[in-house]
């Protein structure tokens, strides 16, 4: 079966956080939403399950932990040894928090980044260290000796985003053990956010915990199904944590999590085992779209620095050579299309663009920020 993915899709007064926030003259490429409609699977499954009638209290059972599994043995040749390792969460954001508490002191990560990976540990009272990332003709690796340089005798936590959003690095395995060897030299508990995993272009994505030792037994390595199948609403996320005492000390400060929602669940097993066929044309569409707009970017805004994405669908931009006023508030008050600024991720100067969307939506985009910056 084909899917349509130029399928127009009318969002605009359906709640939608992301088109819904400034309204239908502006062309929202920001948040890591998608426009897609959701794989058919989930929406059986959804049907199906309504169809019933009777919402009670829901039993998780075993279908959703045997399904992970096999989708870690199929995608990563990995072997999950047992559903103990897998702790369902209501998102990956409240788990950055929950996992800031670990040990007992400060956090460190790289910049730019996520910007709730930055601001989570924060939220939960605790103190977030931010290094830069090495920059070499926007090509971004970990800049080890700032990691070093920036530490501090009560720092125990580092975190790992990988993929990375949102220069959209894929780290190799050998850039994976110089993270896992840092982490070992002093004791660190690493705190990988591996959302993006499944959007991946070029490289191999690699979970944290298969590293090695040291990375197995002292991580914490989290995923959801909300980015490559666009289900942040009914999002399926869970950590996986091998080592069972820093599962047991993430699970006092994750007492407050809740239980699991039966359509969460329902969605999680069609987009981890019912959507192969979709996610892979899908795939192709994206990277499609991301050679289309890296192309684009080069030719009509030749002086702006573009990150070639080895995965995720945000491309990440520097407009500073046109000026210092251009940037993302620039393109929303003249251009109409609403961007996320660089600033959010501790990369000054850079905006983020969605690219998630139908081709035709982002040519609009290019159109209008193109005759925006010729007109200024």
């Amino acid at each position: 079966m084909t899917f349509d993915f130029d399928k127009k899709v009318d969002r605009l007064n359906t709640h939608s956080y992301k088109w819904d926030m400034l309204g239908e003259e502006y062309l929202p490429l920001w948040v890591a939403d998608a426009d897609f409609e959701v794989p058919p699977a989930v929406t059986e499954r959804l049907q199906n399950r309504i169809n019933h009638g009777v919402f009670g209290y829901f039993l998780t059972g075993n279908e959703i932990y045997d399904v992970l599994r096999n989708w870690f043995r199929e995608e990563y040749n990995v072997k999950i040894p047992g559903k103990s390792w897998i702790r369902l969460v209501p998102g990956i954001v409240p788990a950055l928090a929950v996992a800031s508490n670990i040990g007992g002191g400060k956090s460190m990560t790289n910049i730019p980044n996520y910007c709730n990976l930055l601001d989570a540990p924060v939220s939960a009272g605790n103190v977030m260290i931010q290094v830069p990332l090495k920059n070499e003709n926007e090509y971004y690796t970990i800049d080890f000796a700032a990691l070093e340089a920036a530490l501090t005798e009560d720092t125990k936590v580092f975190y790992l985003c990988n993929p990375h959003n949102p220069v959209g690095r894929v780290y190799s395995l050998e850039e994976l053990q110089k993270v896992s060897a840092f982490a070992k030299k002093h004791n660190l508990l690493v705190v990988s956010d591996e959302a993006h995993c499944e959007v991946v272009f070029e490289g191999e994505h690699i979970p944290f915990f298969t590293v090695d030792e040291y990375a197995r037994e002292h991580s914490i390595t989290l995923y959801s199904n909300g980015k490559l199948c666009n289900v942040p609403d009914l999002i399926l996320a869970f950590a996986i944590i091998p080592n069972k005492e820093i599962r047991e000390e993430f699970e006092r400060y994750a007492y407050a999590f809740g239980e699991e929602h039966v359509l969460n669940i329902e969605a999680g097993i069609a987009t981890y085992a019912e959507s192969n066929e979709w996610k892979k044309q899908l795939l192709a569409y994206l990277k499609a779209n991301r050679d289309y707009l890296e192309r684009e970017l080069k030719t009509r805004f030749p002086k702006a620095k573009v990150v070639h994405l080895e995965s995720t669908y945000l491309e990440w931009v520097d407009f500073r050579a046109y000026g210092e006023d251009i940037d993302a508030k620039f393109f929303k008050k003249y251009a109409k299309v609403f961007l996320t600024e660089g600033t959010d991720f501790g990369g000054e100067g850079y905006v983020r663009i969605n690219f998630a969307t139908r081709r035709a939506i982002i040519t609009e985009a290019l159109d209008r920020m193109e005759k925006a910056l010729n007109s200024r």
